[in-house]
């Protein structure tokens, strides 16, 4: 956690799952002087819209898919986020879509 905040900045609304460990870090972390200014949120709705996300990467690989190295995974994962992103942009900039995931997640 601590290595995220170094690269993204300071959150201002957390949401975790209501896991004993987690809620256990996020306590000490706040006692450290971390997450001063964060709102905590354990709500599953919340959780689950952030995992709707991941859905796409999920979905093209096997569990028993290995990769042989981090970097490798690394990359795979990056290039299918990537392509994912254009394709709900490409989405949602259609004239003729009623709905559009894109402007709802935002």
């Amino acid at each position: 956690m601590k290595r995220l905040i170094k690269t993204f900045g300071k959150p201002t609304f957390l949401t975790i799952e209501n896991a004993p460990a987690l809620l256990c870090a996020f306590k000490k972390l706040k006692e450290e002087g971390f997450y001063t200014h964060t709102t905590h949120c354990t709500i599953k709705h919340l959780n689950n819209l952030i995992e709707q996300e991941h859905r796409h990467v999920k979905r093209r690989f096997a569990k028993s898919a290995r990769f042989q190295n981090i970097r490798h995974a690394s990359l795979t994962i990056k290039g299918i986020e990537a392509i994912h992103v254009l394709y709900k942009q490409r989405r949602s900039l259609q004239a003729d879509s009623a709905f559009s995931v894109y402007h709802e997640l935002q």
